[in-house]
């Protein structure tokens, strides 16, 4: 293991033993100001975070409008790491009572009461670690994930979601089919973020107007299995409060091609993320390169 990785993870442990005995208020202004320093101190993620936002508004937004809401994004991710961090020796219900308004919650409880399982199709945007803490509240669930590049920090994480928010089992992206049919075979709800560029299996589908390698993984599973697919988000509204929004459940197709209607599926989930980052620009992860696999000719079909 290189030697960063390891000035890193003692570096962060002393972080969090003073922050795990700081009031939640401090901790919070100080998430906030760990972000813009990050923003202000690492060139490389500033200009990712930038060239993004230009991706996805090349002229609705000037350049000082791009710097603040790039700098806006830094500023809360550092709050919801600091409240995370504070947040490991609170009790499940009092992480849980961060939440303060719930939309739409009848759309999880109706796909989750069928019983064949349902996937909660998210985004790394406002607090998500927090939606399934909340969900987990209304029945029993599991998280799919990607590894951590280091293990210690991927078993904090896991100690975290499982203790803290509840999340009955995490679930491996690459590794992850067993796991999932016997999760939904339990009638449990499965969150996934589906908002980044990863793995083999995907699809291009728009977003921002532009083609964008997309997960298909779980349009196929939920495609045979008969399994939900609900949109769900929490954002941070502007009295600093988190809100759990709940979408109406997307409708599989189910055609004799199958894979025009995997397309479309991940298409009409796309298009759910996209209405939310665009509702709440400065709280998604714009430093991800969402746009970065390029299609070949014929992989855009829009």
């Amino acid at each position: 293991m290189k030697l960063k990785n390891h000035i890193i993870y003692y570096l962060s442990q002393w972080i969090i033993a003073i922050l795990l005995f700081l009031p939640f208020r401090w901790v919070q202004v100080l998430g906030r100001v760990f972000g813009g320093l990050v923003f202000s101190f690492s060139k490389s993620e500033r200009e990712k975070t930038l060239e993004s936002i230009s991706t996805a508004y090349p002229v609705e937004l000037s350049s000082i409008e791009k710097q603040r809401m790039a700098k806006a994004v830094w500023v809360g991710l550092g709050q919801n790491l600091f409240e995370i961090i504070r947040q490991l020796n609170w009790t499940r219900e009092e992480i849980v009572s961060q939440v303060a308004r719930v939309k739409g919650l009848e759309n999880f409880k109706r796909a989750l009461n069928r019983g064949k399982g349902l996937f909660v199709v998210t985004a790394h945007l406002g607090n998500w670690e927090l939606l399934g803490g909340f969900l987990g509240t209304q029945g029993k669930g599991s998280a799919l994930a990607q590894s951590l590049y280091d293990r210690r920090f991927d078993d904090l994480v896991n100690w975290f979601r499982s203790e803290k928010l509840g999340a009955t089992l995490m679930i491996k992206r690459g590794l992850a089919l067993r796991g999932i049919l016997d999760a939904l075979k339990e009638g449990q709800f499965i969150l996934a973020l589906c908002d980044q560029d990863t793995g083999n299996d995907g699809v291009f589908v728009p977003f921002f107007g532009k083609p964008a390698w997309t997960q298909s993984g779980i349009a196929r599973i939920a495609r045979k299995t008969g399994a939900a697919l609900v949109p769900a988000f929490v954002v941070r509204g502007p009295d600093g409060k988190f809100e759990v929004c709940v979408e109406k459940e997307i409708e599989v197709p189910q055609t004799p091609d199958k894979e025009k209607d995997i397309l479309e599926t991940v298409r009409l989930y796309t298009e759910v993320i996209e209405s939310y980052v665009r509702a709440f620009p400065g709280q998604w992860m714009w430093m991800h390169e969402r746009w970065k696999t390029k299609p070949k000719k014929g992989d855009w079909p829009f």
